[in-house]
This record gives C-alpha cells, structure tokens and sequence, in this order.
C-alpha cells in the first residue's frame, strides 16, 4: 500500500486551520467594531450582539488552535490579568454582595477570552492594524449617533434608555449634553478620547488613500463628540492624546498635512457651530471645579469609598460590591466614578497592587518598542490612565482591549524584525557558499 507523505497529508489540516484562523480573525474584528456602540443595541436572545460574535469567534478559533497543533506562549502581562481575575473571583467568600460578584466573575472570564483571542489571532502586525481600525471605525456609530440626537434634539435626559442611577438621578443631566442611546456621555467621551492615538498612527501606517481620509473624518467627528458629550475628564484625556497629531503629521506627505489642516479647520468649525455655549462653560469651570467644587459630587463618593476602604484595607468588599458598601454612607448605590478607586476598595491593598503590576507591565511592553510606536501606546494607555480617574473602567471591554495590545503589537513586531535578520543570515550565507564555489 502506497504511503502518502507526511507533508502531503497534513498539508489539507493545515490550510483548514489556517481558514479557520482567519475566519476567527474576522469574528474578532467584528467583534472589536461593535465594542464603543453595543450597549445601543437591544439584547438577542438574552445576549447583546457583540457576546455572540465573540462566542462564534472563540469556537473558530479553539478549532483552528486544535487543527493546526500550536500555540503561543503566555507574556507576563497575561500571567498579571490571571491574578487580578482570580483573586476577583477568590473575593466571592467575603462578598458583601454575593449576586454582583458573581456577574462581576462572568465578565471578567469573557474579558480573559477576548484577551486569549487578541494573542492567538493577532499574529502579524497586519492583523494588529486591522484590530484598531476596527475600533476606530467603531467610534464611527457612536459619532454619528450622537451628532444625529443633536439635531433632532435629543439631549441626554431625553434619551429613553439612559441608566436612571446616576449621582442625582436624570435631573443632573438635564443639560445640553450629547450622547448615543444607553451609553453615558462620560463612557463616551473616553472611549472616542483613547481612539485618537490609534487613529492618527493610522493614518501614518495605512498606505490606501481612502482609508487614511477616513482616518481624518474620523478624528473631526471624535473631537466634536467628546466636546457635545460635555465629559471633562475626556477632554483633558483628549488633549493628552493630541500630542500624538504633531508627532504624525510630519511624517506625512504634503497632501497629508493639507488634509491636517483641513481636518483640524473641520473640528474648530463644527464646535463653533454644534456645541451648545452652556458645555462650553461648563469646560471652562473645570479649574474652579477641581479646587473648590465636588467634580459632580465625586468627592462625596470618593470620600465614602475610603470610608469604606478602612474598614476593609487588605481583601476589600468583593469585586462589584462598591455600591452596596458605600449605600449606608450617602444613601445612594452608586459606583466610585475612579477606576483605582473602585479596584482598592473592592479588592483591598492586594488588588490594587495586581491592577498596578498589570498597568506597569502594559507600559513596559510599550516602552520596549520603538519609533512612533513606543509613543502610540505609552499615549494610549496614559490617556486611559487619565479617563480612568472619572469613571469605573477596569471591566470594560474597551479597557481589557487596549491593556491586550501592546503586548501583542511588541511581540509581532520583535517576531518581524527577527525574521528579517534571519533573512539577511541567510543570504549573507549563501553569498559566502557562492564565492567559495567560484574559487
């Protein structure tokens, strides 16, 4: 009997992983799309729509991972992400809200997920560029959703589906700021405010002139939404992420900076024109409010929390359980509004520390690139950092994202560099067999 060749045989098994690779790589690129908008869109069948592209993308991939017999080694970042959701989910034991951690467990097992599939999938920086265009572009719907309440004139209170436990209930926002359905404005504002460094990297990485155009349109619609979402901490994240526009234009060709400047005309046309004078002035009050005022009542919330910290320094009281501690305290359930914040008294001293350790590590993988790619995500994750003061990030899908791909971006981009060296070995090899042979 005629035996077939090993490299013959498994070459079908091959070609079907690698299929079944790319099929997962676009489920996640669909998945990374629908990220800034999913909670406007109504649950299917229990779940929202980006849970089911991410469950259909973790079976393509677990089979492609089975078919083609091979992996990757965790990096030290993952190592840091295992430990904090662990010892979220150890915190179940002393929870003071048993149901809430639970939950809180759920989506900190699926954040791990989207991680696994960001390291498996994103294995050449090609794929790593198509996953921030896929966020950038996702920011899309929230701007033009947002834009297109303004101008049927559908302020924040108006919107039927906003989240009814907001610091003064829907009173406090019944002002002339702007957002997408089921999303608060200051979610908004930081997520539209993180995808400025992508989108100017892209506009230097990306060759199509038709992308990097949209690339610019982009940024005139993120900076007008962050300004009608009325968000401060945004804004000052945003201006942290402008940084990155001078750093990129002058690498750009003429025609490049002349759409630049048409882009940054666009942003200073549509904020004269859009954004309502009372936002203006309540940007204008940040100083007066960080020296004197309350940050809309943070500093009450902030004040409770560390009440609450005291009492429970070391283990905290339980992933998510921040609203029931501080509620005997200001008769309010209400999250601490700082990510750090909400990780020390949830978690305790050793949660934090777990937090702070996977932060350094984020940054450490960044500071081992080079060029224009060191300072995208040292500008990414500082822009984070900054955002995350004012809000409650650390299990949001757009955060687990952002920690996941420096991490991955370094390591394709080690992965090239090496390949490329031993290109040039083994050319310089063969030249040197060459001339041996000529003598």
């Amino acid at each position: 009997m005629r035996q077939i060749p090993i490299s013959r045989a498994a070459a079908p098994a091959k070609e079907a992983g690698n299929a079944l690779g790319q099929f997962a790589y676009v489920l996640l690129c669909a998945f990374v799309f629908v990220i800034p908008w999913e909670d406007t869109v109504p649950e299917f069948g229990g779940f929202v729509i980006g849970r089911w592209i991410g469950l259909l993308a973790l079976g393509t991939a677990v089979m492609s991972v089975i078919v083609l017999a091979q992996g990757r080694k965790l990096r030290e970042l993952h190592y840091w992400m295992l430990a904090f959701v662990g010892w979220s989910s150890v915190s179940i034991w002393w929870t003071m809200d048993f149901e809430t951690t639970a939950v809180r467990i759920g989506t900190y097992s699926q954040l791990l997920v989207l991680v696994w599939l960001i390291w498996v999938l994103a294995d050449t920086e090609a794929r790593v560029l198509g996953l921030l265009q896929s966020y950038v572009f996702g920011t899309y719907v929230c701007a033009i959703g947002t834009i297109s309440n303004l101008m049927a004139g559908r302020t924040t209170a108006q919107l039927d589906d906003y989240s009814q436990g907001e610091l003064q209930g829907r009173q406090a926002f019944k002002t002339d700021r702007y957002t997408i359905n089921g999303v608060n404005p200051n979610e908004l504002g930081l997520m539209l405010a993180v995808s400025i460094p992508l989108c100017l990297y892209l506009v230097v990485r990306r060759k199509g002139s038709l992308a990097r155009v949209l690339c610019w349109l982009q940024l005139v619609l993120c900076l007008t939404t962050i300004l009608l979402s009325g968000s401060r901490g945004a804004m000052l994240a945003a201006m942290v992420a402008l940084v990155m526009f001078p750093l990129t234009v002058f690498r750009l060709p003429r025609w490049q900076q002349l759409l630049a400047g048409v882009a940054c005309a666009g942003v200073i046309v549509s904020s004269a024109f859009l954004v309502p004078p009372e936002t203006w002035r309540r940007f204008l009050k940040l100083g007066s409010e960080i020296s004197e005022g309350t940050m809309t009542h943070r500093t009450q919330i902030w004040a409770a929390s560390m009440e609450v910290f005291r009492d429970h320094a070391f283990v905290g009281v339980g992933s998510g359980a921040h609203e029931v501690a501080v509620m005997p305290i200001i008769s309010r359930p209400l999250v601490a509004h700082n990510t750090f914040l909400s990780v020390l008294v949830e978690l305790g001293v050793a949660g934090e520390l777990l937090l702070l350790g996977l932060l350094a590590t984020a940054f450490y993988s960044a500071l081992r690139m080079r060029g224009l790619e060191r300072i995208l995500w040292i500008l990414t994750l500082a822009v984070w950092c900054i955002g995350a003061n004012g809000g409650t990030w650390e299990y949001r899908k757009a955060t687990w994202f952002l920690w996941s791909l420096p991490t991955a971006h370094a390591y394709v981009r080690r992965k090239a560099k090496s390949q490329v060296l031993c290109g040039r070995v083994q050319a310089r090899a063969a030249n040197n067999d060459i001339l041996l042979l000529m003598r």
